[in-house]
Protein backbone atom coordinates (compact mmCIF):
# COMPACT_ATOMS: atom_id res chain seq x y z
CA UNK A 1 0.00 0.00 0.00
CA UNK A 2 1.40 3.16 -0.71
CA UNK A 3 0.45 6.41 0.68
CA UNK A 4 0.76 10.24 -0.78
CA UNK A 5 1.73 12.12 2.54
CA UNK A 6 0.94 15.78 2.12
CA UNK A 7 2.85 16.54 4.85
CA UNK A 8 6.38 14.57 3.90
CA UNK A 9 6.49 16.30 1.16
CA UNK A 10 6.06 19.74 2.62
CA UNK A 11 8.48 18.40 5.24
CA UNK A 12 11.28 17.65 2.80
CA UNK A 13 10.89 20.54 0.82
CA UNK A 14 11.11 22.99 4.10
CA UNK A 15 14.12 21.08 5.19
CA UNK A 16 16.15 21.21 1.85
CA UNK A 17 15.24 24.86 1.54
CA UNK A 18 16.45 25.51 4.75
CA UNK A 19 19.64 23.44 4.06
CA UNK A 20 20.34 25.30 0.99
CA UNK A 21 19.60 29.00 2.97
CA UNK A 22 22.29 27.38 5.41
CA UNK A 23 25.08 26.59 2.83
CA UNK A 24 24.55 29.97 1.18
CA UNK A 25 25.09 31.82 4.88
CA UNK A 26 28.09 29.59 5.34
CA UNK A 27 29.72 30.21 1.93
CA UNK A 28 29.02 34.19 1.96
CA UNK A 29 30.46 33.57 5.78
CA UNK A 30 33.86 31.49 4.57
CA UNK A 31 34.21 33.67 1.69
CA UNK A 32 34.14 37.01 3.90
CA UNK A 33 36.86 35.82 6.00
CA UNK A 34 38.74 34.17 3.73
CA UNK A 35 41.61 36.33 3.65
CA UNK A 36 41.33 36.96 7.49
CA UNK A 37 42.32 33.10 7.53
CA UNK A 38 44.15 31.70 4.84
CA UNK A 39 45.35 34.82 3.00
CA UNK A 40 48.58 36.28 3.41
CA UNK A 41 48.78 39.35 6.04
CA UNK A 42 48.09 41.77 3.81
CA UNK A 43 46.97 45.22 5.42
CA UNK A 44 43.97 47.17 4.10
CA UNK A 45 46.03 49.41 2.92
CA UNK A 46 47.45 46.68 -0.16
CA UNK A 47 50.40 46.00 1.93
CA UNK A 48 51.88 49.31 0.65
CA UNK A 49 55.32 50.22 1.41
CA UNK A 50 57.09 53.13 2.16
CA UNK A 51 59.10 54.69 -0.98
CA UNK A 52 62.71 54.34 -0.73
CA UNK A 53 63.44 57.37 -2.51
CA UNK A 54 62.03 59.16 0.31
CA UNK A 55 63.83 61.54 2.56
CA UNK A 56 64.20 64.30 4.47
CA UNK A 57 62.21 67.24 3.09
CA UNK A 58 64.52 70.49 2.93
CA UNK A 59 62.49 72.51 0.69
CA UNK A 60 60.77 74.98 1.73
CA UNK A 61 57.54 74.87 3.37
CA UNK A 62 55.15 76.82 5.86
CA UNK A 63 56.66 75.88 9.69
CA UNK A 64 53.82 74.37 11.75
CA UNK A 65 54.59 74.89 15.52
CA UNK A 66 50.99 73.93 16.95
CA UNK A 67 50.19 70.56 17.70
CA UNK A 68 49.25 67.81 14.90
CA UNK A 69 45.60 67.84 14.41
CA UNK A 70 44.64 64.38 13.64
CA UNK A 71 41.52 65.53 11.86
CA UNK A 72 42.93 67.26 9.30
CA UNK A 73 45.63 66.45 6.48
CA UNK A 74 47.29 69.29 4.80
CA UNK A 75 47.60 68.41 0.98
CA UNK A 76 50.13 71.09 -0.93
CA UNK A 77 49.00 72.49 -3.81
CA UNK A 78 50.95 72.99 -7.03
CA UNK A 79 50.08 75.59 -9.96
CA UNK A 80 52.36 73.88 -12.09
CA UNK A 81 55.24 71.03 -12.71
CA UNK A 82 58.50 71.62 -14.59
CA UNK A 83 59.73 68.07 -16.29
CA UNK A 84 62.71 67.66 -18.80
CA UNK A 85 61.27 66.88 -22.33
CA UNK A 86 61.98 63.21 -23.72
CA UNK A 87 63.67 61.96 -20.33
CA UNK A 88 62.06 59.43 -17.98
CA UNK A 89 64.39 60.93 -15.09
CA UNK A 90 63.32 63.98 -13.74
CA UNK A 91 63.63 66.68 -11.07
CA UNK A 92 60.78 67.41 -8.44
CA UNK A 93 60.09 68.66 -5.04
CA UNK A 94 56.89 66.66 -3.67
CA UNK A 95 56.15 66.19 0.10
CA UNK A 96 54.67 65.14 2.66
CA UNK A 97 53.46 67.95 5.19
CA UNK A 98 55.40 67.21 8.26
CA UNK A 99 52.48 67.55 10.61
CA UNK A 100 50.14 65.23 8.80
CA UNK A 101 49.96 62.08 10.60
CA UNK A 102 48.77 60.07 7.29
CA UNK A 103 51.10 58.37 4.94
CA UNK A 104 50.76 60.01 1.23
CA UNK A 105 50.89 58.28 -1.92
CA UNK A 106 51.14 60.76 -4.66
CA UNK A 107 50.79 59.80 -8.27
CA UNK A 108 51.18 62.49 -11.59
CA UNK A 109 48.61 61.96 -13.93
CA UNK A 110 47.73 63.60 -17.97
CA UNK A 111 44.39 64.65 -18.04
CA UNK A 112 43.41 61.52 -19.88
CA UNK A 113 43.98 59.21 -17.12
CA UNK A 114 47.64 58.30 -18.56
CA UNK A 115 49.43 57.79 -15.35
CA UNK A 116 52.94 59.05 -15.41
CA UNK A 117 54.71 58.22 -12.02
CA UNK A 118 53.26 56.71 -8.68
CA UNK A 119 55.22 56.79 -4.85
CA UNK A 120 55.24 54.34 -2.68
CA UNK A 121 53.95 55.60 1.00
CA UNK A 122 55.52 58.73 2.07
CA UNK A 123 56.14 59.47 5.57
CA UNK A 124 54.96 62.91 6.99
CA UNK A 125 58.29 65.20 6.95
CA UNK A 126 59.57 63.34 4.28
CA UNK A 127 59.64 64.48 -0.05
CA UNK A 128 60.49 63.24 -3.25
CA UNK A 129 63.31 64.97 -5.27
CA UNK A 130 63.72 62.09 -7.94
CA UNK A 131 61.31 60.49 -9.59
CA UNK A 132 61.31 58.01 -13.11
CA UNK A 133 58.44 58.85 -16.01
CA UNK A 134 56.49 55.86 -17.03
CA UNK A 135 56.84 57.54 -20.43
CA UNK A 136 58.57 60.31 -21.65
CA UNK A 137 56.70 63.57 -22.77
CA UNK A 138 57.33 65.72 -25.74
CA UNK A 139 57.86 69.33 -25.23
CA UNK A 140 54.77 71.41 -24.96
CA UNK A 141 51.76 72.19 -21.99
CA UNK A 142 49.92 69.61 -20.41
CA UNK A 143 46.88 71.60 -18.91
CA UNK A 144 44.68 69.79 -16.41
CA UNK A 145 47.25 67.41 -15.31
CA UNK A 146 46.33 65.72 -12.08
CA UNK A 147 48.80 65.14 -8.92
CA UNK A 148 46.51 62.83 -6.68
CA UNK A 149 46.74 61.98 -3.00
CA UNK A 150 46.34 58.94 -1.41
CA UNK A 151 46.22 59.22 2.46
CA UNK A 152 46.40 56.21 4.89
CA UNK A 153 46.66 55.42 8.24
CA UNK A 154 50.42 54.98 9.61
CA UNK A 155 49.15 51.82 11.51
CA UNK A 156 49.54 48.12 10.87
CA UNK A 157 46.12 48.52 8.35
CA UNK A 158 47.41 51.53 6.45
CA UNK A 159 43.63 52.25 6.62
CA UNK A 160 42.72 55.02 3.67
CA UNK A 161 41.70 58.05 4.16
CA UNK A 162 40.73 61.12 2.68
CA UNK A 163 42.63 62.37 -0.66
CA UNK A 164 42.56 64.97 -2.76
CA UNK A 165 42.89 65.56 -6.78
CA UNK A 166 44.79 68.69 -7.88
CA UNK A 167 44.76 69.80 -10.89
CA UNK A 168 47.80 71.29 -12.70
CA UNK A 169 49.87 72.46 -15.60
CA UNK A 170 52.82 70.23 -16.91
CA UNK A 171 55.55 72.57 -18.70
CA UNK A 172 57.71 70.12 -20.28
CA UNK A 173 60.88 71.68 -21.62
CA UNK A 174 64.22 70.74 -23.36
Amino acid sequence: MSSNNPKGKTGKILLLIVLVILLVGAGVFVGLNWNTWFGEDTPQGGGLTTDENAEDWTGEQDVYEGEKNTDTIDIPGYGSITLKADSAEQSVNLYNPEQNTCYFRMTLLLSDGTQLWQSGLIEPGKGIYDITLEQTLVTGTYEDAVLKYECFAMDDAQTPLNGSEIKLTLNVIN
